[in-house]
This record gives C-alpha cells, structure tokens and sequence, in this order.
C-alpha cells in the first residue's frame, strides 16, 4: 500500500503576498514571503535519496553540496511551485518545483536545498 511508503514527515509552507512598509512616508511594497506557521504541518510523505541529484559547487570560501531530491506525498496534497517544505527529522528546507499529480494515486515533486551549511 502506498501508505506504507510514505516513512518520513514534513511541513509545508505556501509563499504568500503581502505588502510591507517601506518606510518614510512612502506607500506599501508588495514582498513574497512564507508565513511562520506551516499551511500543513506533519504530513506524511517520503524523500527519496536514491533519486537525488548532489552537486558540489565552488562558492567563497569553501565548496557547498547542493541536493535535488524527489519527493512523494499522498494524492490530493495541496503543494504548488515555490513552496518551501521543511523536513521534520533533518529540519533542512527545500524548495519546491513543478508538482506532479500521478492518477490521483500520489503527487511528486522535486524539490531543491534551500540553505547548506555556509561559512561563518
């Protein structure tokens, strides 16, 4: 079953609009930002590591790992493009890709490392 599968845990983050003040008597600007509480909390899904994508990349001052990882949830999760998804085991977050919906039997989607360990 495919219940059986989904062996991890995650929240989810929409991106949202809002309009924050800019300051000085100006008038408001429109920002894009994730809200502190998740939009779904404690989802069921799986992230797959045998499907993930590692590339190492040379920034200032060291190299960073960056990871591609495909990501499995339940049919009819609520999960768009730009989300950001936190695992809750690792507490890393990812960005998410295009989703897509399988004959309503599951959603997958790739999902990309926000922040790796970078120097201090």
């Amino acid at each position: 079953m495919i219940e059986d599968f989904f062996d991890h845990t995650c929240d989810i983050y929409h991106l949202v609009q809002t309009t924050e003040d800019a300051g000085y008597g100006l008038g408001g600007k429109q920002v894009f930002a994730y809200p502190d509480t998740p939009d779904i909390e404690n989802i069921r899904c799986h992230f797959a590591v045998k499907y993930q994508t590692l590339v190492t990349v040379q920034r200032e001052p060291q190299q960073d790992l960056d990871a591609r990882i495909k990501l499995t949830l339940p049919a009819g999760t609520d999960i768009r493009v730009n989300d950001k998804v936190v695992s809750r085991v690792t507490g890393y977050e990812y960005k998410v890709e295009i989703p897509r919906n399988i004959r309503d039997h599951h959603v997958y989607a790739y999902i990309k490392r926000q922040d790796g360990q970078r120097a201090l």
